[in-house]
């Protein structure tokens, strides 16, 4: 009999883990809070070190804020064309939002720390063959694997989480990694783009490589089994069936799909972003300095909505965000049609864009997961996997038009994207039932 996809990767991954496997037994802690309701207590593995988690999550990130500022750099040095080079960016995340998919329900079969293993150890390899990549297409293969690392690392770090500690708990060390990831962005443009630089692209990718190791490395040491009790791996069929059915859930679509094409927008601007700063005459470091702004904006958008998001509610808080974005970016477009888009401006408008996506990202994810129903987990790696895939879309659309040397044609595109999710997160919108 076929076996399911899920289950033949799977077995790969389990083939490495016992490899990798220490020969102590993982830690279990009984918590007398964690009781069913005959009183027996639940087994815990004990947690691993929240930075650990944090940065796995953050992988994610790394790889693309670390090597967006060096884009131009890289196209030299690789006398490559403006298309493939977007590819560098594009390919991680189809590959980031496709590794989604797979990863949390392989975990459920064969464990987290084995697919946690698998994805940095993927991360870390093929890091080190993209920092030595002597052409772009063998740069561009490099990175389709670093995505799928990148994603095992991303879905094991928020689900850790969920299996070693209580509900409340929990919500507060996701809490810690939220936050931690909007910090990440602001470091690794600044830091890619200085790098850059001073030792050209291949430094952005070596800083890249040290925290995928970093990741590896803690893993294997600190990294205990949490998924205590294994489900049977489900049918490819049904994984597809339940796809399907949210794709015909409206309420899943206009949630997910706000999301989706205001995350679009935010890392289209970070492929062709560089190449308008090239022009106004800054480096590399000081457009990542000046791109950081978004980062900046997204951390502040967060905390603004634990403020207002209990006052208005997800769906009137996520509108209102998209509402600043379309202000933001239409500021941005006007300031391209009139020529005084310079570093500070461009910095300026960038800030309240990253700011609403603060207000909104949070919220609709969380509306699309709870109008799937019994599809919720299903929907939480879709709404990732339409996030990172509208992205690459998107990215290498604008680039194909020319958005390269057309940065007036790059930033209308955009304001199209979040025309779309303002209109999205209007039709998201709970409204009272009719008497």
């Amino acid at each position: 009999m076929e076996c399911p996809f899920s289950f033949r990767i799977g077995m790969t991954i389990q083939a490495f883990h016992g490899a990798a496997m220490v020969p102590f037994p993982p830690a279990v802690i009984f918590r007398p809070e964690c009781c069913d309701l005959n009183h027996q207590a639940i087994a815990r593995a004990a947690p691993p070190p929240i930075w650990m988690l944090a940065l796995a999550v953050s992988g994610a990130n790394v790889g693309i804020s670390l090597l967006s500022p060096a884009i131009p750099d890289l196209r030299a040095d690789l006398m490559a064309t403006a298309d493939q080079a977007q590819l560098v960016l594009s390919a991680f995340l189809v590959m980031l939002g496709l590794g989604q998919l797979g990863a949390g329900s392989i975990s459920d079969s064969i464990g987290r720390r084995p697919v946690m293993l698998f994805g940095a150890l993927l991360f870390s390899l093929t890091g080190f063959g993209a920092m030595f990549a002597p052409t772009i297409e063998i740069l561009i293969g490099m990175r389709i694997l670093q995505g799928l690392g990148a994603a095992a690392c991303m879905v094991m770090g928020r689900v850790i989480i969920s299996d070693s500690y209580q509900r409340e708990e929990a919500g507060k060390q996701l809490s810690t990694i939220t936050m931690f990831q909007a910090v990440v962005p602001v470091l690794g443009f600044a830091f890619g783009g200085m790098l850059a630089d001073l030792v050209g692209w291949r430094g952005a990718v070596a800083l890249m490589v040290l925290t995928a190791m970093t990741v590896l490395i803690a893993s294997l040491i600190l990294l205990q089994e949490t998924r205590l009790d294994r489900t049977p791996p489900m049918a490819l069929s049904k994984i597809l069936g339940s796809y399907l059915t949210l794709l015909l859930t409206p309420k899943f679509i206009t949630n997910a799909g706000t999301g989706a094409v205001l995350t679009a927008a935010f890392f289209a601007m970070g492929g062709f972003m560089p190449y308008q700063f090239q022009r106004l005459g800054s480096s590399a470091f000081e457009f990542g300095l000046f791109f950081s702004a978004t980062a900046l904006g997204y951390l502040t958008g967060n905390s603004l909505n634990r403020i207002i998001g209990p006052r208005f509610g997800l769906d009137r808080t996520a509108f209102r965000g998209s509402v600043v974005s379309f202000v933001s970016m239409s500021g941005l477009l006007m300031a391209a049609l009139t020529d005084t888009a310079i570093q500070p401006v461009i910095s300026f408008f960038l800030f309240f864009y990253g700011t609403a996506n603060g207000l909104v990202i949070a919220n609709v994810i969380i509306g699309a997961v709870r109008a799937a129903g019994p599809h919720s987990g299903a929907a939480t790696g879709l709404c990732g996997a339409l996030q990172m895939a509208g992205s690459a879309a998107l990215g290498s659309l604008i680039i194909a038009f020319g958005g390269d040397v057309d940065f007036k044609l790059a930033i209308s595109i955009c304001w199209l994207m979040v025309v779309v999710g303002l209109v999205s997160a209007f039709l998201a919108l709970e409204r009272p039932a009719r008497q």
